[in-house]
């Protein structure tokens, strides 16, 4: 029987391991190419179908971590909350969201619930 402390647990490193993988992916582009980045001080396109692609990749990381600790024991319950949380963030931060535009925090949103969906489902098969 899944206990609230593994939940948050589950949850709370579910979340850590997909923002601190999506910062590490951020930070390490922008250092190796700026100019890819940015133009003018605004987030280019391409960068942002990046960006995106990348959160995919982080959320999977995140949802798999996140099924580790929670086990086979109602697994879908983790999976919605870190869903949640994740998606949740996402729309609560307006500056991030004005830099991206609103097309790309619908693309992260599903990109989030794919990405940790899938992460389960590595874990669980």
């Amino acid at each position: 029987m899944i206990t609230g402390s593994f939940l948050a647990l589950a949850l709370f490193l579910g979340y850590a391991v997909a923002v601190g993988l999506s910062m590490a992916a951020t930070f390490g582009i922008s250092a190796a190419s700026p100019s890819f980045l940015a133009k003018d001080f605004r987030i280019r396109r391409r960068y942002k179908f990046v960006q995106d692609a990348v959160w995919l990749v982080c959320t999977t990381a995140g949802g798999y971590v996140a099924a580790l600790i929670i086990g086979q024991t109602r697994p879908w319950l983790g999976a919605i909350g870190l869903i949640a949380a994740l998606v949740g963030v996402l729309w609560v931060n307006a500056w991030e969201m004005r830099q991206r535009g609103i097309e790309h925090q619908i693309a992260m949103s599903l990109a989030t619930a794919l990405g940790v969906t899938a992460g389960f489902l590595i874990r669980l098969r």
